[in-house]
C-alpha cells in the first residue's frame, strides 16, 4: 500500500513535469492543515520519511519539509513554484489564497504583455 503523500508527490512529478506545463506558473495547495496539526501531535513524520530532520512535533518544520519535498519533483526551474497551505473551512485562510491565485495570473499576464 502507497503512502498517500507519497502518492501525491508522484502525481504532482508526473504534472510538474509535463511539458505542457513548462511555461505556466504553477501553485501548489496543501489542504487540511488542521488534520495534520493534530496528526504530528500523535505521529513522527520521520517514521514515514528518513530525510525528515526537523522536529517532529513542529508544524512549522513539517511544512517547510513538505514544501522542499514537493519542490524537488521539480526539473524545470524557470517558473517559481506557489505553495498554500489551506484549510477549507477557514474561509478567512480561502479569500487570502483566492486573493492570492488572482495577483499571480494578474502578474503573469501583465508579464506577457510587456514582452510583446
Amino acid at each position: 500500500k502507497t503512502n498517500r503523500l507519497v502518492e501525491s508527490c508522484n502525481i504532482f512529478e508526473t504534472i510538474i513535469n509535463n511539458r505542457s506545463f513548462t511555461s505556466v506558473s504553477i501553485i501548489l495547495f496543501m489542504n487540511k492543515m488542521d488534520l495534520l496539526a493534530e496528526k504530528i501531535k500523535h505521529v513522527k513524520l520521520s517514521a514515514y520519511f528518513l530525510e525528515f530532520q526537523g522536529d517532529p512535533h513542529s508544524l512549522e518544520d513539517v511544512k517547510r519539509f513538505l514544501c522542499s519535498m514537493f519542490d524537488s519533483r521539480r526539473r524545470e526551474r524557470s517558473k517559481p513554484l506557489f505553495h498554500h497551505f489551506t484549510t477549507a473551512v477557514d474561509t478567512e485562510n480561502i479569500k487570502h489564497v483566492f486573493q492570492d491565485v488572482k495577483d499571480t495570473i494578474l502578474h503573469d499576464n501583465l508579464r506577457s504583455l510587456m514582452l510583446q
